[in-house]
Formats: structure tokens, sequence, C-alpha cells
């Protein structure tokens, strides 16, 4: 199953996202939740400290955006770029906008 969440901004996405990839865990169910927003917050939502948080590697924005070479699995995206946390969910980060004007 794949679920997606989108909308304005300030709408509570990352908030629920968090209570649905945590529901699903505690389900027994594998899940990873990918971080699309440009200021990452759900892998705190998920139980990591704001230090874990900030070190979670970003995909390369050629993966992000499709324009890999194609000799990167889900399963070697998952290992390289994954972080597991507290609530059983692994978190990738697709993006992060560190300095003004990167974005």
């Amino acid at each position: 199953m794949k679920l997606g969440v989108v909308g304005k901004g300030g709408t509570g996405k990352t908030t629920l996202s968090a209570l649905l990839a945590k529901s699903y865990a505690e389900q027994g169910r594998r899940v990873l939740a990918v971080d699309t927003d440009s200021n990452p917050n759900l892998a705190q939502n998920l139980g990591l400290d704001l230090g874990v948080t900030d070190e979670v590697p970003v995909l390369p924005r050629s993966l992000a955006v499709g324009l890999g070479d194609g000799t990167v699995t889900p399963a070697g995206l998952i290992a390289e770029y994954g972080v597991p946390t507290p609530s059983e969910v692994t978190i990738l980060h697709a993006m992060r906008v560190s300095q003004a004007g990167a974005g």
C-alpha cells in the first residue's frame, strides 16, 4: 500500500502522517515514511531527537526526482538513506533546505 498526504502549509500533514505511520507499525506492518518537506520534521514526530533528525541523510536530488542511473534498488536505497525510528518506522528525507537560497 502507498499513501500520500498533501495539502496547504500548517494543516497538520506531518502530524497526520506520523499518526498513520505509527498506527500501521503498531499493527506489525513495515512502514517507510518519506518526508518531502523542505523543513523535515516527520522524524521528530516518529520519536527521533533533534540531533539525530538533523543527521538523517538526504536523498541525492537525482534519486528524488527519478534521474538515477537505474542501479539503485529500493532495498539499497533504504539501507543507505533510511533511518529507523523508535516508532519502528523507517524515515527517508527527500529534501532539506539548509541555507538561504538553496531551495
